[in-house]
């Protein structure tokens, strides 16, 4: 029960920092944030590396609603994107992916009616969370033989050559999958509906 709880909260939290328009608020939220992983434990040093990993999709975007809006909106959306972040990073530290799922199971179980399985959800959105570091570690894996092979692994280089990088990708994407299927079919999913 206390999962679902920090999952609806987390829902509000990440909700009501879209709805907000003031920099007061806005130092209400980070103050949120700082107390919740200082009485988490949760290394300061680790969440900014976080933060510093999505950094260019969160710049993108503040960029692309300048072009848009006018600054101060643009400004609000960076401000938020690192709120959302930042609160998304504390609570993948409190919750496991399975625990998670369960969460999810429990919170879709209304969907019976509409005879859709809420286990069914559950199970993608596992495996979806689960298979993000994979797919990160098949493109530094792939970036690593791109490198000992005497490749310029710079930006603009990996740029020009995607089809390099794509084609072990999507390959290695494929395997993966196929491994997916073949797990839940031994462990008979599909035969149980």
């Amino acid at each position: 029960m206390t999962d679902i709880i920090k999952f609806v909260l987390f829902l509000i939290y990440t909700i009501s920092v879209f709805f907000v328009n003031s920099y007061y608020v806005f130092l209400a939220f980070l103050l949120i944030n700082l107390i919740l992983m200082f009485v988490l434990k949760i290394e300061i040093k680790n969440a900014i590396k976080n933060i510093l990993q999505i950094m260019p999709f969160i710049i993108l975007t503040a960029v692309i609603n300048l072009l848009f809006q006018d600054i101060q909106g643009a400004v609000y959306v960076f401000i938020r994107l690192i709120l959302v972040c930042n609160m998304t990073y504390i609570f993948s530290k409190t919750i496991t992916t399975t625990r998670f799922a369960v969460v999810l199971e429990k919170l879709f179980t209304p969907l019976k009616i509409f005879k859709i399985n809420p286990k069914d959800i559950s199970i993608i959105v596992l495996i979806s969370i689960t298979f993000i570091p994979i797919l990160r570690n098949e493109l530094s894996q792939i970036k690593y033989s791109l490198k000992s092979k005497g490749m310029n692994t710079n930006f603009w280089n990996m740029l020009k050559n995607l089809n390099l990088i794509f084609k072990p990708f999507f390959v290695s994407l494929l395997e993966r999958t196929n491994q997916i299927e073949m797990s839940l079919k031994s462990k008979a999913y599909f035969e149980t509906k």
